[in-house]
């Protein structure tokens, strides 16, 4: 049966060379003849049927993938992993600042945002911890009151405490939204302070589009949701589920759609909005970063969210202009459930000692917005979390997904990586919706199609297992290769299914070294417009500039990860595309 199942995909590549072969001859001569490989005629690609012509070509004529489909279908259970269940190692988010606690400190450990304990302009909580932890405050019982700060995004940090999996002493995320998320889950928060570090989140906007969404100079909503719904303007925002920002966006639209009615954000006439706005957002981000390049290189965008202290720190946007909505993003301080008194004290006195030190605010980037009044407030915070839960159902605006996943199984990947690679791609299929279309290419020397196109039903998702779970290492690395094949796939799939949405994910540990060169495939990846996400295990700085570059072709995220927290950070990428 398999010698027969081998025979009959090596029978349909044929038809696909004839057949395309036959499409070329009527009406497409010169371009295939200019195509024959993608370095032909300079190797330039200046169309979106060019770049699909030569793809067509370089795969089914000179890299030529064998079809040793799986047929091997996995057990699979009928539970379901969430992503609470993924969570990375806690050690990949380290103390910035602070000293332990002894004897004679105590110490108080603060789960904060990344926009205030990073490095430099971005270091506004380490900076003035390090000024109290040096300040020599001392409690009732004469120790030293300091503070240890852990940088980890507000979205993630609201997972760790969900999950019980580690629950800080206390909890700084970049607005008040996480906090309601947070309390109407159950989870014990005490507020120390509303606002340790005053800030907004704002629409970037190109200034020669500014009337188009604003009224006297403030966001008018409602004319942004028409502009968007009618496809008339881009408008680009992150992951919800892990940005403070993007969470905002998703909140701030859903209460215009209902009209400021809260117990109709979730009604099915506004999902309905939702989901036609959602056909207007050619993708929604993991990164602000990622938006950004989006927005400057390829001009998709024409406008993104950021927060005022993001801004404020941006260079070579000049051309865009901030406006600033929903909530406001102050960076509240709650003490958790293992905050004792003592603890509480000390968190007490340094919201107070923050305070204090309001001249430093504006170095940082923060209060700049004094004046600005939150746009809506959420008196139910039950709705977040379900707000969140509809995003992911109607993100893709109506449109099922078909993806491709692009595994790396050179030599590198072999033991450990490959099997945490295994585990990664197993667990984190939970989170990939019934409605979809997934298919399977791996690459060494050589390039595989493992699981063609398919909906990604019970059946589907057993042989996609079973083609993981025999995932085997060795070789050199294709990656490019790989990335054609698969987008050859997309093509062939989306010729009887026109209403999906094409996507690439590229799992890889290492540096091209085989095949294409990213100068040779660079205009044409481009030009065929299908996102291409890489995510990138344990590599090195220089290995990694391709995988970004791929990414950056065509809106796609890069994500770097230990293959220890593969799951996580594929799962949450899938939580956010899938």
């Amino acid at each position: 049966m398999e010698g027969v199942r081998l025979m009959n995909y090596s029978a349909r590549f044929e038809i696909w060379r004839a057949f395309d072969g036959i499409m070329r001859l009527s009406g497409a001569v010169l371009v295939a003849l200019c195509l024959g490989t993608l370095a032909a005629c300079g190797g330039s690609v200046e169309s979106q049927e060019e770049a699909r012509l030569a793809i067509l070509e370089t795969v089914d004529d000179d890299i030529r993938p064998s079809f040793r489909e799986n047929t091997y279908r996995a057990n699979i259970t009928l539970s379901k992993t969430n992503l609470l269940s993924m969570l990375p190692e806690l050690d990949e988010y380290p103390i910035v600042e602070g000293p332990r606690d002894s004897q004679s400190v105590e110490s108080v450990e603060i789960f904060t945002s990344s926009e205030k304990a990073g490095s430099g302009r971005d270091g506004f909580y380490v900076e003035l911890a390090r000024a109290f932890n040096d300040s020599n405050v001392r409690l009732p019982d004469g120790r030293r009151a300091a503070v240890r700060i852990r940088r980890i995004a507000s979205g993630l940090g609201a997972q760790f405490i969900l999950s019980g999996r580690y629950v800080p002493d206390a909890f700084s995320p970049s607005n008040s939204l996480w906090g309601d998320l947070l309390t109407a889950d159950g989870i014990e928060l005490e507020p120390i302070d509303d606002m340790t570090a005053p800030n907004t989140a704002g629409v970037i906007v190109k200034k020669s589009r500014l009337d188009e969404i604003t009224s006297d100079g403030a966001l008018d909503i409602g004319k942004l949701l028409t502009v968007v719904t009618n496809g008339e303007f881009s408008m680009g925002y992150t992951n919800p589920y892990q940005s403070s920002t993007g969470l905002n966006f998703l909140l701030t639209v859903l209460e215009a759609f209902a009209e400021g009615d809260e117990a109709a954000m979730l009604s099915p006439d506004v999902a309905s909005a939702f989901e036609a706005f959602q056909a207007g957002v050619p993708f929604v981000a993991q990164t602000t970063l990622q938006m950004r390049d989006a927005a400057q290189g390829s001009g998709v965008l024409d406008a993104m969210v950021m927060e005022r202290q993001s801004w404020a720190n941006v260079t070579g946007m000049s051309d865009y202009a901030f406006v600033p909505f929903g909530v406001r993003h102050d960076s509240p301080l709650y003490a958790t459930r293992e905050a004792d008194a003592a603890e509480r004290d000390v968190l007490a006195r340094f919201a107070a000692f923050v305070e204090e030190q309001g001249n430093v605010t504006e170095r940082f980037g923060f209060g700049l917005d004094p004046d600005y009044a939150p746009a809506y407030a959420i008196e139910d915070g039950s709705i977040i979390a379900r707000a969140q839960g509809l995003w992911k159902e109607k993100k893709s605006g109506g449109r099922p997904i078909a993806a491709v996943f692009v595994a790396d199984v050179s030599g590198s990947m072999e033991g450990l990586r490959l099997k945490n690679l295994q585990k990664a791609l197993i667990e984190s299929s939970d989170l990939i919706s019934a409605g979809n279309a997934i298919g399977l290419v791996t690459y060494s020397d050589s390039v595989n199609v493992d699981l063609d196109i398919r909906p990604f039903d019970v059946q589907q998702k057993s042989l996609f297992m079973g083609a993981v779970e025999r995932l085997s290492a060795g070789g050199r690395t294709a990656t490019n290769d790989a990335v054609l094949v698969a987008q050859r796939l997309l093509y062939r799939f989306l010729e009887t299914n026109p209403d999906h949405k094409p996507v690439l994910f590229v799992l890889s540990d290492g540096e091209r070294n085989q095949g294409r060169s990213f100068d040779d495939v660079e205009s044409t990846l481009e030009w065929s417009g299908i996102p291409v996400h890489t995510i990138a295990y344990e590599i090195s700085s220089e290995a990694a500039e391709e995988l970004k570059s791929l990414s950056r072709l065509a809106e796609g995220a890069y994500v770097e990860s230990s293959s220890e927290s593969a799951s996580y950070r594929i799962g949450n990428l899938l939580n956010a595309e899938m």
